[in-house]
């Protein structure tokens, strides 16, 4: 279908970023759902921040992203700011469920070397449990 000079162009909707957390222990289980982008990215931050602020305790933090379907480089940043965070108050952020292509944007940008991930949450959720 061509476009005429007064039809809209044809828009590609985002999926929005959904996130859900949950105290599991000494824990907290971060869900993130939906695309991390220049315009999620700061609610998945302020909303995780607001969660650690609320945690006893050294905040150890994992974020689950198997249903992010998409992250750019402002989801990117959004994670390295909130590792910075759980780091320095004592803490651990790491993730869980990264699917492949979400991997290989953590490998090819170095930040697997902080960015720890797991396959499952359970998974994530025992190591630091053990911390």
């Amino acid at each position: 279908m061509s476009l005429g000079p007064g039809d809209p162009p044809e828009r590609t909707p985002v999926d929005p970023l959904r996130v859900h957390s949950a105290v599991r222990g000494p824990c907290l289980l971060v869900e993130a759902e939906g695309e991390l982008t220049i315009l999620t990215s700061d609610e998945l931050r302020e909303h995780v921040l607001a969660d650690m602020r609320a945690m006893s305790g050294p905040p150890l933090v994992v974020l689950d992203v198997g249903e992010v379907s998409f992250c750019d480089s402002s989801g990117l940043n959004a994670m390295i700011t909130l590792w910075k965070a759980a780091h320095g108050s004592g803490g651990e952020l790491v993730l869980a469920r990264p699917e492949r292509r979400f991997r290989t944007i953590i490998e090819r940008s170095g930040l697997d070397r902080h960015l720890i991930a797991h396959r499952t949450p359970e998974e994530a959720l025992a190591a630091l449990s053990t911390r």
